[in-house]
């Protein structure tokens, strides 16, 4: 069962020397309830898109799961301002969809959530200040849209209350799975080795003198 949820205050994260760094500047995502309604900002717009860096380190225990991966935490849920609900209610956000190959994680536990791993698309948020972790092994775009709204304990929506959505979207290097093709039966890469570079020359010239 979902912990009872009824005031959201501002409150800012526990920085951990034990977890990989954050990736950049703060990104928050600002959470603010009016008349029965949810309403949802970028803090800094120009940072919608953020960069996720590849893994230097190797990290022992929970957060082992974003070894060898492309990872950043910029993004964080805040409370806009004084949030006053119902009893027996919280605040949650659902994933309306995803790249394939996208994880996210809680920020000190890293379990997975948010659909990560089988794990419910629906997750309860806190109200604190809360840096989730997002991770792929795959390089290139990645994006995730979400749903936030106020919900029973049990994480239905309220009736009555209105909900909101934002899209975040992320970098991981250059995505090169599109740009392998052939000549001949030689495979040609964006980047060819020495050795397949002489045989594609080789390849072109014999093709040229047979014209």
């Amino acid at each position: 069962m979902r912990a009872v949820l009824t005031t959201l205050t501002i409150c800012a994260g526990i920085a951990s020397a034990d977890v990989p760094q954050m990736g950049g500047p703060m990104s928050h995502l600002l959470v603010s309830i009016f008349d029965q309604q949810v309403y949802l900002s970028f803090e800094s717009p120009q940072m919608s898109t953020v960069e996720m860096l590849q893994s230097t380190s190797t990290y022992d225990g929970a957060a082992s799961v974003l070894n060898h991966t492309g990872i950043n935490s910029q993004f964080g849920w805040l409370a806009f301002g004084f949030i006053s609900l119902p009893s027996q209610s919280g605040v949650f956000v659902r994933t309306l969809g995803s790249s394939e190959h996208l994880s996210v994680y809680s920020e000190f536990g890293f379990d997975p959530i948010l659909g990560t791993d089988g794990s419910d698309s629906v997750w309860q948020w806190g109200g604190q200040m809360t840096h989730n972790w997002y991770s792929s092994d795959v390089r290139g775009p990645h994006w995730a849209q979400y749903e936030v709204f106020v919900g029973d304990l049990l994480g239905n929506p309220l009736d009555g209350w209105g909900s909101a959505t934002i899209d975040l979207h992320f970098e991981f290097g250059q995505d090169l799975s599109g740009r392998i093709g052939s000549l001949g039966n030689v495979s040609v890469g964006s980047v060819p080795t020495p050795g397949a570079l002489s045989v594609l020359v080789m390849v072109t010239v014999a093709a040229r003198r047979r014209r």
